[in-house]
Parts: structure tokens; C-alpha cells; sequence
């Protein structure tokens, strides 16, 4: 590795001072400091490590993200945590079984191994990297992506999830149906006996929500909601979130028998159990606040 000049190991260690005091906004500034003078900076438990710069460009945030159009009518956002075989073997089925489908990762992992493999697979044709510095959340990842890469569908996948054919028959002949703006995997409907405190799963057909695992979209319909779920740090509950805006502003959801398998959900399974179930429940909550009790936009029940 090349030798790490010293001021870059100065910012580093004024960075983890910042961060012992829970200075987080300094700790931020020196983070973009470092990744000005060329160098990424990795947190360890007590520790760092810092290495040089990939490659290929990295971004702070999105606003200087340059928009982009994919050759394709379906481009799959992936947020990239970590876990790079589970990326791989997602991306690989892509190409596999549905090759007109373009392909964004998002990685936000801070991790150069993973960056680098994200970089490696990005080295063919209709598969897109795109790197930040910061992880910025589900919501403001999956919103943000849909706004600077313009295609006709998204489709919000979460790396789990691995394809065994080709769903896009399935999903073209959905959006045929009127007025539907979004289709996926799997689907509930809200308990409404249980003042919406849950939602059921339910088969094929008319939902109203539908879970993040593959969730195709309509672009147009995605940017008209008011992106509540810009507030959603955490995956969970921010796609029902999404759900109901979609259903609130006049679309309509349906559930697909796919030909999909989910492997472990690690941005679930492998998360802290305290900040999982406490951004869920913000989630949550900002779902109870605006739409219970709003019966008319939810789905006919049979």
C-alpha cells in the first residue's frame, strides 16, 4: 500500500477525537477532508483504517450525481452495505435471467474490497456504480437514485433476493393493467381490525403494500409521491411507507407469484437489533400518523 502521508494520519486521528466526543458533524468535514487529499477512511472498534482512493469517482452526496439514462426500460437499484457475495450472486442472476434490465449499486459501504469488487462488476455493459461517501439511508438512496437515473421502471431490490427466471413478462403484464403503477414479489394488506397496527401477507393480486425485496415502480409515479420515506434511515416499514403514498396518490399495487428465492436478508438478520427496531418503528409511526384510518385509498377487500 502506498505510504500514507501525515497529514492524512493528523485528520484521521483529530476524526476518531471527534467521534469520542460525538462530534459527528466535525467528524463528517475531516471524513471529506481525507477524501479530498486522495485517501478513503474505514472505521474499525477503536481503531481506522485508511487506504488510497479507487479509481473510480466517489461522491459525497448525491446532488453531485450527474443524471444519467440508462439504455433500458427497467434499471434495478441495489444498495450496497457490505457483503459483496450476496451482490455478486444478485447482480450475476440479473445478467443471467434478465438482461434487459440495467443495473444500478449503490455502494455506500465504506469498504474498499467491496468498492473495488462493486468497480469490477460495473466493467460490463448496462451495470452502474455509483460511490458515496456517506450512507444517507434506504429511502434517500432509493428516491434519489430514481431521480438522477431516468429510466421508465425502477426497480427497488435488495441484494437477498435472487432471480431463477426472468420476471419482466410478469411485470410488463401488470403495468398493461390500469392505473397500476407498481408490482412485486410479495404483498399485504393493512389490518384494519387492528387499527393498523399490521399487515397480513396475501397471494397474488391486488395489495396494499408491497415489500422491498423486488418492488418494480413506475418511475413518473415514484417522483410524483412526497417521499416521506426521505426519513427512512432503515429499509423496514419505508417500503410500506411508499406503498401507501403511491396508494394515496391514486395507483394501484399488485403481488406477483415471481420466480425469485430470497437468501438471508442480511440488512435485516445482520443489523443492530437496537437501531433496526427503533428506525423501524419511526417508520412506522410516520405511517400511522398520516394515513390510518384513510380506508378509501386502500385496496378493495374481497
Amino acid at each position: 500500500m502506498s505510504e500514507i502521508p501525515v497529514d492524512v494520519i493528523a485528520l484521521a486521528e483529530a476524526r476518531m477525537d471527534a467521534k469520542a466526543t460525538k462530534n459527528f458533524a466535525l467528524a463528517d468535514q475531516l471524513r471529506e477532508e481525507i477524501t479530498l487529499l486522495g485517501w478513503q477512511i474505514r472505521d474499525l472498534p477503536g481503531s481506522y483504517e485508511l487506504s488510497p482512493q479507487p479509481a473510480f469517482e466517489t461522491f459525497t452526496s448525491f446532488d453531485d450525481v450527474p443524471e444519467t439514462r440508462p439504455n433500458a426500460r427497467y434499471l434495478a437499484v441495489i444498495k450496497v452495505d457490505g457483503w459483496l457475495e450476496d451482490i455478486q450472486a444478485c447482480t450475476a442472476a440479473l445478467r443471467a435471467f434478465a438482461s434487459e434490465v440495467a443495473v444500478l449499486l449503490v455502494d455506500v459501504s465504506g469498504d474498499a474490497k467491496v468498492a473495488h469488487g462493486v468497480h469490477q462488476l460495473a466493467s460490463v455493459p448496462d451495470i452502474h456504480e455509483l460511490h458515496l461517501t456517506r450512507d444517507p439511508g434506504w429511502g434517500p438512496v432509493m428516491r434519489s437514485a430514481s431521480e438522477k437515473f431516468h429510466a421508465e421502471n425502477i426497480i427497488l431490490m435488495d441484494p437477498s433476493t435472487v432471480l431463477l427466471e426472468n420476471p419482466i413478462p410478469a411485470l410488463d403484464a401488470a403495468f398493461a393493467q390500469p392505473g397500476v403503477v407498481a408490482a412485486g414479489w410479495r404483498g399485504a394488506l393493512v389490518n384494519i381490525e387492528d387499527a393498523w397496527r399490521t399487515v397480513d401477507d396475501r397471494g397474488p393480486g391486488e395489495v396494499d403494500v408491497l415489500l422491498g425485496y423486488f418492488m418494480a415502480v413506475r418511475r413518473e409515479a415514484l417522483l410524483a409521491t412526497e417521499a416521506p420515506h426521505a426519513k427512512a434511515i432503515f429499509y423496514r416499514n419505508a417500503d410500506l411507507e411508499l406503498s401507501l403514498e403511491l396508494r394515496a396518490h391514486g395507483g394501484r399495487l399488485v403481488a406477483l407469484d415471481l420466480p425469485l428465492e430470497q437468501r438471508r436478508h442480511r440488512g435485516y438478520h445482520d443489523s443492530e437489533p437496537a437501531m433496526r427496531e427503533r428506525e423501524s418503528k419511526k417508520n412506522y409511526d410516520r405511517i400511522l400518523a398520516k394515513f390510518r384510518g384513510r380506508s378509501e385509498i386502500l385496496s378493495p377487500r374481497r
